[in-house]
C-alpha cells in the first residue's frame, strides 16, 4: 500500500520523491533512468516505513526494573485528532518539545490549548516471543497543565483531570499508570501518545500548559508504585511535624498568655505544615476536588506574609505601626477572597498582583532585621539567616513567574529556612528567659533561706534583751548538755530573777520596766564566756547553762554577777534606781535530764526569795552571796 501511495503521488512525502526524479529523467538516458527510479524506490521504502526513524531509544531489558527515564525530546503537534494515537501513525513530521518544559508564549489558543505529544520506544527483545514474559510495565507521569490522556499502543492507559468538553482541571497530580502487554508490538515498539489540553487560555497565559514537571519514568508497574510513594513520604512527615509543633507552640502560649510570639510561631507552623501538605501527592486519599486543594494551598499562601509580620515584629520586640496593620489587611483580603470566589480564575488573576504587594515586605524584612541585629538583638541575628534564605527563594519564584525564568520553585525550602531560623530564635529567647529565671529564682532563694535564717533566729531570740527565749535556750541547751554528756563532765544551770521588778512597773511604767530588763541583759552578757548560753526564762526571769562548771564555779560567778548588779545604778528619766537579782544554782546530775536540773535551779531561785532577795542559793541550800 505504501508503495503504491508513493508511485501514484498520493503520499505527501512520495511528490517530494517523485519531483526530483521527473527532473533527473530529462537529462538521463533511457537504461540510466531504470536504474535512478528503482534507487529512488528503495529509498523510498526505507524511509516511508511508519515510526522507523534512526533516533527511536532503545530500551535494555535489563535497565527496565531500576526505571528508565524518557524525558527529552518528545514529538510534539498543535491539535486534536484521535487518529494521532495511532501506533502507526506517522508523526515524522511533528516538532518537537522537551519534556519536561512550558508551552512558549499563550500557548495554542488557536487549537483551543489542546495538543498531542507521541515517544517512540524501541524495547530490547531477542524473539517476538519474549514480549509474553515481559515484566509488568508502568509509566509514571510527572505534572501536566492541565488535563491529560495517556496511551500506549492505542490503548487508553488513563487520566488526570477531564478534558473538554468536562474540563476538569488538575495540573498537580502525579500518576503511575500499568502498560498491559498488548501495548507492546510483536517487534518489541512502544508507542506512547499523550493527549493534553492547557486549560483555559487565561490560565495558560499565566502559567504555560503541557508536561511541565517531573520525569516521566517507564519501568516496572510495582517498583514505580513504591517509590512513588516512599519519595513522597519525608514531604508527608514535615507538613505532619510543622502542624504538630505549631499545635504545640499554641498550647503553650496558653498555659501563659505573655508568650504572644509562642502563639505566632504557632500559627506560622500550621500554615506552613497545610502548605507542605498541599504540595503532597498523599493529600489525594482525601479525595476532595483539585480546585479546593488549589484554594487551601493560595490561601495558605497569600496569609503567609500576614502571619510572619506578626512572628517577625514580636520576636524583635517591634511594635506593629499602623500603617503596617493596613498593609497586613490587603494580605488578609486576598485569602478571604480565594476562598469565597469560586473557580480558579480568582487564582490566576490574583497571583501576579499578590507578588507585587510582597515586594515592600521583601525589601522592609530584611533591613528591619538587619538594623535590629547591629544594634545588638540576638533574635534578630538569628532570624537574619532564614530571613536571607527566604527572601532568596521569594526572589527566584518571582522571576520563574514574572520574567519566564527556567528554574525550580523554592519558596517550600524558603517556609522551611524561615521556620527553622525563627525556631532558633525562640528557642534562644526561652534559654535566655530560663536562665533569667534560674537566676532570679536562686537569688530569691537565697534570700528566702537569708529571711528563713532571720525569722528562724528571731524565733529562738527575745526580742527586747537579744538574748535566747526559752525555746532557743533549750534547743541550745540540749544540744551542749548532749556533747557535755559525750565527754564525761558536768555542767551547772543557773537561774536569776529580778527582784521586786513589778515595782518599776507600777512606779515608773511599763517602759521603765523595759528598760530595766535590756540593761540587765547587757550587763549579764558582757560578763559570760562565749561556750555559756544565757535565755530569758520568763517575764524577768533569765536563765543561764555553764559548759564544764562544778556548783562552785557556778556559785561563783553568780556571785560576780550578783554584786555587779547590786553596785550598779540604773538611770532612767532622770531617776537613779537600784536593782538586784536572786540566783539559784544546780549542778546537773548524771543521767538527769536536763528539766531536772533546771527544777532544782528554780527551787534554789526560790528559796533565796524565801530569805530575803538579792542572794545566791546553790542548791537549795548553801548561800554564796555576801550580802544576805
Amino acid at each position: 500500500m505504501l508503495l503504491f501511495d508513493t508511485l501514484s503521488g498520493k503520499n505527501p512525502l512520495a511528490s517530494s520523491i517523485l519531483k526530483p526524479m521527473k527532473t533527473v529523467r530529462t537529462y538521463v538516458g533511457a537504461v540510466g533512468q531504470h536504474w535512478i527510479i528503482a534507487l529512488y524506490l528503495l529509498a523510498a521504502l526505507v524511509f516511508m516505513v511508519p515510526n522507523s526513524r534512526a533516533d527511536v531509544p532503545l530500551i535494555s531489558l535489563d535497565s527496565i526494573p531500576r526505571g528508565v527515564s524518557l524525558s527529552g525530546e518528545w514529538q510534539f503537534q498543535p491539535g486534536d485528532d484521535m487518529a494521532w494515537l495511532s501506533p502507526q501513525y506517522d508523526d515524522s513530521r511533528w516538532g518537537t518539545l522537551s519534556v519536561p518544559g512550558r508551552w512558549p508564549g499563550e500557548g495554542h489558543p488557536e487549537t483551543k490549548q489542546f495538543a498531542w505529544y507521541r515517544l517512540t520506544l524501541q524495547l530490547d527483545l531477542i524473539d517476538p516471543q519474549q514480549r509474553t514474559h515481559l515484566p509488568s510495565l508502568g509509566i509514571r507521569m510527572g505534572k501536566v497543565m492541565s488535563a491529560y490522556e495517556l496511551y500506549a499502543g492505542g490503548m487508553l492507559l488513563g487520566g488526570v483531570g477531564k478534558l473538554p468538553p468536562l474540563s476538569e482541571v488538575n495540573y498537580d497530580r502525579t500518576r503511575v499508570f500499568q502498560i498491559p502487554p498488548g501495548a507492546v508490538a510483536e517487534n518489541g515498539q512502544l508507542v506512547l501518545a499523550l493527549r493534553v489540553w492547557g486549560g483555559d487560555d487565561l490560565g495558560v497565559k499565566n502559567f504555560g500548559g503541557g508536561a511541565y514537571a517531573g520525569d516521566v519514568v517507564l519501568g516496572e508497574y510495582a517498583y514505580l508504585l513504591k517509590s512513588g510513594v516512599v519519595s513522597q513520604m519525608p514531604g508527608l512527615l514535615m507538613a505532619v511535624l510543622f502542624v504538630g509543633f505549631g499545635i504545640y507552640h499554641l498550647y503553650l502560649n496558653r498555659r501563659n498568655r505573655q508568650l504572644q510570639s509562642y502563639l505566632w510561631f504557632g500559627l506560622v507552623a500550621i500554615n506552613v505544615g497545610i502548605y507542605a501538605l498541599m504540595l503532597n501527592q498523599w493529600k489525594y486519599l482525601l479525595d476532595w476536588s483539585f480546585v479546593t486543594y488549589e484554594k487551601i494551598e493560595y490561601c495558605a499562601i497569600y496569609l503567609f506574609p500576614l502571619l510572619a509580620i506578626q512572628l517577625l515584629w514580636t520576636t524583635l520586640g517591634q511594635p506593629i505601626s499602623r500603617l503596617m496593620r493596613v498593609y497586613q489587611s490587603g494580605f488578609a483580603l486576598s485569602a478571604v477572597g480565594i476562598v469565597a470566589v469560586s473557580g480558579m480564575e480568582i487564582h490566576y488573576a490574583t497571583l501576579h498582583y499578590w507578588q507585587f504587594y510582597t515586594l515592600p515586605l521583601v525589601v522592609y524584612a530584611p533591613w528591619l532585621v538587619m538594623r535590629e541585629a547591629r544594634a545588638g538583638n540576638p533574635e534578630a541575628r538569628t532570624a537574619l539567616v532564614g530571613v536571607i534564605i527566604f527572601i532568596a527563594t521569594c526572589i527566584n519564584d518571582l522571576s520563574l513567574d514574572l520574567a519566564g525564568v527556567e528554574t525550580s520553585r523554592l519558596l517550600p525550602y524558603g517556609f522551611v529556612a524561615i521556620m527553622l531560623s525563627m525556631a532558633v530564635s525562640l528557642a534562644n529567647r526561652f534559654t535566655a528567659v530560663l536562665n533569667t529565671l534560674e537566676h532570679e529564682v536562686a537569688e530569691r532563694t537565697a534570700d528566702l533561706q537569708a529571711a528563713n535564717v532571720q525569722l528562724a533566729d528571731a524565733a529562738r531570740h527575745d526580742p527586747l534583751t537579744g538574748v535566747f527565749n526559752r525555746r532557743g535556750f533549750i534547743e541550745a541547751a540540749e544540744v551542749e548538755a548532749k556533747r557535755v554528756a559525750r565527754s564525761g563532765k558536768e555542767f551547772s544551770v543557773v537561774l536569776a530573777d529580778i527582784d521586786n521588778f513589778k515595782l518599776f512597773n507600777d512606779r515608773y511604767g511599763h517602759a521603765c520596766g523595759d528598760h530595766v530588763l535590756y540593761r540587765v541583759a547587757d550587763m549579764l552578757k558582757m560578763r559570760m564566756r562565749d561556750v555559756d548560753r544565757m535565755g530569758r526564762w520568763g517575764g524577768e526571769e533569765f536563765i543561764f547553762l555553764l559548759p564544764e562548771t562544778d556548783a562552785e564555779g557556778a556559785g561563783v560567778l553568780a556571785e560576780k554577777l550578783r554584786d555587779a548588779i547590786a553596785n550598779n545604778l540604773f538611770e532612767y528619766s532622770g531617776e537613779r534606781v537600784t536593782v538586784t537579782l536572786t540566783f539559784g544554782v544546780a549542778v546537773h546530775r548524771k543521767g538527769e535530764s536536763l528539766d531536772s536540773a533546771i527544777a532544782r535551779a528554780d527551787n534554789a531561785l526560790y528559796r533565796g526569795k524565801e530569805r530575803g532577795r538579792n542572794q545566791v542559793m546553790v542548791g537549795g541550800y548553801k548561800n554564796l552571796s555576801l550580802v544576805n
